[in-house]
């Protein structure tokens, strides 16, 4: 019988490091956790205008039965978007484990906006690295970036939060891959210093020669372009 090629934990293969989470500093800061509390207040509202269209469709059909049909599924729909709260963040789990189990990687400040920048990262898309790696750039906007220079080609080490793996058996790559800076876990700048060393130069130069593709790389909807 072949054996299985995917590992049960694929991050092990990765190039991890320990980065001391500030539960503070990313609550004020880290715009992944931001993200999440803007999905559960739209989950929020979601499910209480659902649950109040429902109930006022009950009142003005005057109580009839088709009324309260449309009323209990609405009343269901209604729990599914308020379970969402809870649920939403317990899939994504936490920052802790979110920095711990993703990939260390290189970016760079692309583009430079007034109300924010572009990051531009080499990231491998392949699960499985025994199969060899997909090496790919890809973007993502940002509002804020403390601890670093707003500027275009200044370095910024990420971490590569990926998912949206492919149920087919097949596929060895990840779908969605989006950086998310140290520098949003952190204010520790000697933190910041170490893991950009722990980054081979060779990737940080290969990313700094491609750093010109960040509007090729915005325009694709996965916001993932593979490298030859």
């Amino acid at each position: 019988m072949a054996a299985d090629r995917t590992p049960r934990a694929p991050h092990e293969q990765y190039r991890l490091t320990d980065i001391p989470v500030d539960d503070a500093w990313v609550r004020k800061h880290n715009e992944n956790l931001f993200e999440v509390r803007r999905l559960q207040w739209s989950a929020a509202i979601l499910g209480v205008v659902v649950l109040a269209a429902g109930v006022a469709t009950v009142v003005l059909s005057g109580m009839a039965s088709w009324g309260w049909i449309v009323g209990a599924m609405a009343a269901l729909f209604a729990l599914g978007s308020l379970a969402m709260i809870v649920y939403i963040p317990r899939k994504m789990g936490s920052m802790q484990e979110s920095y711990a189990t993703s990939e260390l990687v290189p970016a760079i400040i692309a583009d430079v906006r007034p109300r924010g920048l572009t990051l531009l990262a080499l990231v491998d898309r392949a699960v499985d690295r025994r199969a060899g790696s997909l090496p790919a750039l890809t973007v993502r906007s940002c509002e804020k970036l403390e601890g670093h220079d707003v500027k275009v080609g200044e370095r910024v080490p990420c971490v590569a939060v990926v998912g949206n793996r492919s149920a087919r058996s097949t596929d060895n790559t990840y779908h969605f891959i989006s950086p998310m800076p140290v520098a949003w876990a952190t204010s520790d700048k000697a933190v910041l210093r170490r893991v950009e060393k722990e980054i081979p130069t060779g990737e940080w130069e290969k990313l700094r020669q491609n750093m010109d593709r960040y509007d090729e790389v915005a325009a694709l909807p996965t916001n993932v372009l593979d490298l030859d």
